[in-house]
């Protein structure tokens, strides 16, 4: 269900820009980056590094912008936005999928 409404929540906002970073995914990974953000989120990260060249700046902007203010927005929680681009930075993925599932599942609840 997240992930659906992450997918229209960009085709939205951002009309084209999953399908063009699908393109890296897929490329690299074999996958497409909603698979790659709910399941190893640093390397969805990695891609953004790789496109903007090591430019840690632009790509933690980039990525922030795209899927991690998205899905704080969905689950009613911008304040965990800089935490999880923490983890995606240092490869603690399964910490950011359980921050997105702890939040999801206290948000179905209420």
């Amino acid at each position: 269900m997240l992930r659906k409404q992450l997918t229209e929540y960009l085709s939205r906002g951002s009309p084209g820009l999953l399908e063009f970073f699908n393109i890296y995914c897929t490329l690299i990974y074999e996958t497409d980056c909603l698979t790659l953000l709910f399941t190893t989120p640093s390397k969805l990260y990695h891609i953004f590094t790789a496109h903007f060249k090591g430019d840690v700046i632009s790509a933690d902007h980039a990525f922030t912008i795209l899927f991690l203010k998205p899905l704080a927005h969905i689950l009613g929680r911008e304040d965990i936005v800089r935490e999880l681009l923490d983890y995606a930075k240092t490869s603690r993925d399964k910490e950011f999928t359980r921050l997105l599932l702890d939040y999801r599942d206290s948000s179905i609840k209420s």
